[in-house]
């Protein structure tokens, strides 16, 4: 089953050097747009860590990052940057954690509200 996710970046090559990677896992519907000049409203975006040592919430038990460790949205963020690009995909969910840790080692935030991981 895919997961619909959504990162954001501060610019166009960052989000696309994303998607490069990403290409390497299963997804689909990968695409980069800009954000129109309104921006991104109230989203509230946070940055991916590494939360700990639970499992990844797909089934599998098989916890991925720095010591097991699985990614989840940090708390908040020190970064208040323009992140007026957006990367979406949809990622099979036994690669999801995979994609995260990608996300979150290229400087792309999420929006706090969306994740469920």
């Amino acid at each position: 089953m895919y997961k619909t996710i959504q990162a954001f970046f501060k610019t166009e090559n960052d989000a696309e050097a994303v998607k490069a990677l990403l290409n390497k896992l299963k997804t689909n519907d990968l695409r980069v747009d800009q954000l129109p000049e309104e921006g991104i409203g109230s989203i509230f975006l946070v940055p991916l860590t590494y939360g700990g040592n639970n499992s990844t919430g797909t089934g599998t038990g098989s916890p991925t990052g720095a010591a097991g460790g699985v990614i989840a949205a940090a708390e908040q963020s020190n970064d208040d940057s323009a992140r007026e690009h957006v990367l979406e995909a949809k990622v099979e969910e036994e690669d999801l954690q995979e994609a995260l840790k990608i996300i979150m080692e290229n400087d792309g935030h999420v929006d706090r509200d969306s994740v469920d991981f």
